[in-house]
């Protein structure tokens, strides 16, 4: 009995390599390409021109205002500074007036209080005269005037007539007694004076 012939075994079968194995090739992205600029116009041009005039002008006028507001403020406390001293000067040289005539009250009062009898009488006459003395004194200290009145024409911005009298050898208009003085400082009258005028 003949011997069968062997059959050759079949080849295996490679399995494919894995797909993270396979090489991939990626074709490169294409380049982007540039958009156009658009050309503006002369008006535009203009246009953007006054927009950035407009702009720097609104910069510039706000840098002004705040440097103004600032000079405000600055001169807004010197004015308040300048008045609290002034303020203060004021109270300060009332104050000292004040207690100087209190002064003088205190002098009158103590003549009123001496006994009057024939040998003080002309000693009280001369006390009070130094005290008005020592009166008109501190108030020309503090530039405060008698008002001329006596003999002197009517003046109505200083005096006030309380009277008229026909005095002959007198001139028209004249001051002829004073019923109470008047007082000054500088331009500014205190008090007017009473007085009578003539009346021819």
């Amino acid at each position: 009995m003949s011997e069968a012939s062997a059959t050759p075994p079949a080849p295996e079968s490679t399995p494919p390599p894995p797909a993270a194995e396979q090489a991939t090739t990626t074709p490169p992205p294409a380049a982007a390409r540039p958009e156009p600029v658009e050309e503006l116009t002369p008006e535009q041009q203009r246009i953007a021109e006054l927009e950035a005039r407009v702009q720097q002008a609104e910069s510039a006028l706000a840098e002004e205002r705040e440097k103004f507001l600032r000079k405000v403020a600055d001169f807004e406390n010197t004015r308040r500074r300048i008045t609290g001293d002034a303020q203060r000067t004021a109270e300060s040289k009332k104050t000292e007036f004040i207690q100087q005539a209190l002064s003088i009250a205190d002098n009158l009062e103590m003549a009123l209080l001496t006994p009057v009898d024939k040998e003080t009488v002309d000693h009280l006459t001369a006390g009070v005269k130094m005290t008005l003395d020592k009166f008109y004194q501190l108030l020309r200290e503090h530039g405060i005037e008698k008002i001329p009145s006596l003999d002197q024409t009517f003046d109505p911005h200083r005096h006030e007539a309380v009277s008229m009298q026909k005095i002959e050898g007198k001139p028209d208009h004249t001051v002829v007694q004073v019923y109470r003085e008047g007082y000054i400082k500088g331009d500014q009258v205190l008090r007017y004076a009473q007085v009578v005028v003539n009346q021819l």
